[in-house]
């Protein structure tokens, strides 16, 4: 589900109310069962009320939805004034973004940041979805230079049966509130397009979700059977758009296969997301402008782009890490040049910058976050780098998920997808 920013109660009939939201009045259905009073503090989405909460929790959110202070347009050069002015009536060209990408004085960032989240508020308004992801085996038969999981590492390996998949999934839907799944695995041969199928088809017979498949390369009549299954949409990334880069870290594969297949995923109706890998050894802002064309152009609708983080046991260990400087650069300049897409946090992300990034790239335009559902047994050996970030807290549970037909309704409504 997601979350959205509070509103405060100024009257209430039972069935209606009259809320003050970012000093605008307006009316909505009420869909709880709680009793509402003028004074309350409640979370909305579209034309509907859906959760009470408290005032502190309504700080929390305000602060954790907060944004930068718009910029004097003096006070910037006529270049980035200019850009910035253009993101909201056309696509930004290659070069303008290399030039926003290259920007390092703090306050031209903190000027891309404000504007990349006035025009998530414009285009998605102020919604952080909650996407839940279940990490069901850590075997692979790759061997990528970067993966912790590659096939060659001697790491304690797991696999997940059946019923333990779908238990989690049900569990996360059926009794937190879960709309939004990933099921992600390395590329385990294990999991044959039966026994995918059979997971799929159990897991749709005893909830209603929508479901991302992040399981690497298979036959386009695998995918194909999936999407029949019940299967919505592909967790896919190309990881860079230089195929020089490509090969260093795939030896035996081609990027050109792998766009291919991305374009057979759309074709088949899948929802795509895709992106690159930021800061890959050899990569440069030239490279990572083309990422965001090309995530643009193959119409993605939820951008999946991370850090590059050196792992042991890898080729690239010895690599530097990527700043959680250029990621938020790469968040904003993607809002710019992608408006209308879902921009999330991912787990990797938090391991470069902490909790407290993820504020920073709501701030700079990211407009959803992932929580790792996978059991607990399990979940420190999906190594797929070092060091990996774990929010046991999950403190937006309580605020973003709620159950009933009304929050399927609601969030089909705003992502424009059916669940």
């Amino acid at each position: 589900m997601c979350l959205t920013l509070p509103a405060k109660v100024i009257s209430s009939d039972g069935y209606r109310a009259d809320i003050l939201a970012s000093g605008k009045k307006q009316k909505v259905k009420i869909g709880l069962s709680e009793k509402i009073q003028a004074g309350d503090w409640v979370l909305f989405t579209g034309d509907y009320l859906i959760k009470k909460i408290t005032e502190c929790e309504a700080q929390e959110i305000f602060n954790l939805l907060g944004s930068y202070k718009k910029a004097k347009p003096e006070n910037l050069s006529p270049d980035l004034r200019n850009i910035l002015e253009s993101a909201s009536q056309r696509d930004l060209k290659k070069e303008e973004i290399e030039y926003l990408l290259s920007l390092e004085n703090e306050s031209d960032l903190e000027a891309i940041y404000s504007e990349a989240n006035i025009i998530r508020k414009a285009s998605i308004k102020d919604h952080i979805c909650v996407h839940g992801i279940i990490e069901f085996s850590n075997h692979c038969r790759n061997n990528c230079a970067y993966c912790g999981l590659r096939c060659d590492n001697r790491i304690v390996r797991y696999r997940m049966a059946t019923e333990e998949i779908v238990e989690s999934a049900l569990q996360a839907v059926n009794e937190k509130g879960y709309k939004i799944l990933v099921l992600q695995s390395g590329e385990d041969e294990y999991y044959t397009e039966e026994r995918l199928i059979e997971i799929i088809k159990k897991i749709k017979e005893k909830c209603r979700a929508f479901i991302y498949l992040s399981i690497g390369e298979r036959p386009r009549s695998v995918y194909e059977n999936l999407k029949k299954t019940g299967a919505n949409g592909v967790l896919y990334r190309f990881e860079t758009s230089n195929p020089k880069i490509y090969k260093q870290l795939h030896e035996n594969d081609s990027l050109s296969d792998r766009l291919e297949n991305l374009k057979i995923m759309k074709k088949l109706g899948y929802v795509i997301s895709t992106g690159m890998m930021v800061g890959l050894p050899g990569q440069t802002v030239s490279d990572l402008a083309d990422d965001i064309i090309m995530m643009r152009e193959l119409g993605t609708f939820m951008p999946s782009f991370g850090p590059f983080i050196p792992t042991l046991g890898t080729p690239l260990a010895d690599e530097k890490n990527t700043g959680a400087e250029m990621i938020l650069k790469i968040i904003a300049t993607t809002r710019l040049a992608m408006p209308k897409a879902r921009i999330p946090v991912t787990t990797a992300m938090e391991t470069i910058g902490g909790e407290a990034f993820r504020q920073k790239a709501f701030m700079a335009g990211a407009n959803s976050v992932m929580f790792n559902l996978t059991p607990d047994k399990y979940r420190e050996n999906y190594s797929i780098y070092a060091n990996k970030f774990f929010d046991r807290e999950k403190r937006y549970e309580k605020w973003a998920l709620f159950k009933g037909e009304l929050s399927y309704q609601m969030l089909e409504n705003e992502l424009q997808i059916k669940i």
